[in-house]
């Protein structure tokens, strides 16, 4: 019995480690069961830089629906003074296309976006609908596990996801504790970084889990850097049906 033990004990010490490695898509998988399973809302303050003059300097409420695989994103600006009323809704609910909305609160009319352009600014910031969709990891039948490699100390896996439309790829660099997205890079199709996201500091929730305090977006072709904060959040809220209805979402008073 004890050379048979040892025998199994002698195989699969020789098996390459690979064997035992996690896929790409497991990978994935895991960010989204570990960190993104409850809806929350936060308090956000989004600032940008070219150089070392600030360019623009926003807060806003961002509100997220998580149903299983499909999360929506409700966003209301409170600063400056000329974007307050300002809203954007990004829905993605089972069995319906993706959409997204921007009520106008000087004119009280809702407009659709092209939810399918990662390039579309929210309201002046500097952030895209891909950052906040960072919020939340996609699946992607394409993933693949490249290495693994440290950032900040912390040993991860580092995942890339092709993009065909552009012929570029967008790179994970997941924690392996707790499997967090420490850094987030889109790039081209000859391989340059066209942007970079990545956490600069995390708290923990009531929960005793991590979540982003700060993060720092650098694109490099325009010599902008934006840095973004996350204040007072709050997990496993109600959200209002009205807050997630394009007809609604706009004027539907949700605070107080």
């Amino acid at each position: 019995m004890h050379f048979a033990r040892l025998l199994i004990f002698l195989f699969l010490f020789a098996l390459p480690a690979d064997i035992f490695a996690m896929t790409a898509q497991e990978i994935i998988d895991q960010v989204g069961k570990q960190n993104f399973s409850d809806n929350f809302r936060v308090f956000v303050t989004v600032k940008a830089f070219k150089g070392k003059k600030i360019i623009s300097n926003h807060s806003l409420w961002l509100t997220v629906k998580v149903d299983k695989e499909n999360s929506s994103f409700f966003v209301d600006f409170e600063e400056p003074k000329e974007s307050k009323g300002l809203r954007f809704l990004f829905l993605e609910e089972p069995g319906k296309e993706r959409s997204a909305f921007m009520y106008l609160p000087a004119t009280g009319k809702t407009v659709p976006l092209d939810v399918d352009d990662p390039s579309v600014d929210v309201g002046g910031t500097g952030l895209t609908t891909e950052d906040l969709q960072g919020f939340i990891q996609k699946t992607s039948s394409e993933a693949e596990l490249l290495r693994e490699e440290k950032v900040d100390g912390r040993d991860c896996y580092v995942v890339r996801i092709p993009n065909a439309e552009t012929k570029g790829e967008r790179r994970l660099w997941v924690s392996k504790d707790g499997f967090l997205v420490l850094k987030n890079q889109q790039l081209d199709a000859q391989g340059k970084a066209l942007r970079t996201f990545k956490v600069a500091e995390f708290f923990k929730t009531d929960q005793g889990k991590e979540f982003p305090r700060q993060e720092e977006i650098a694109i490099p072709a325009k010599g902008v850097h934006i840095d973004v904060r996350q204040e007072n959040a709050v997990f496993g809220i109600e959200i209002p049906e009205e807050l997630m209805d394009p007809d609604k979402f706009g004027t539907y008073k949700w605070k107080g």
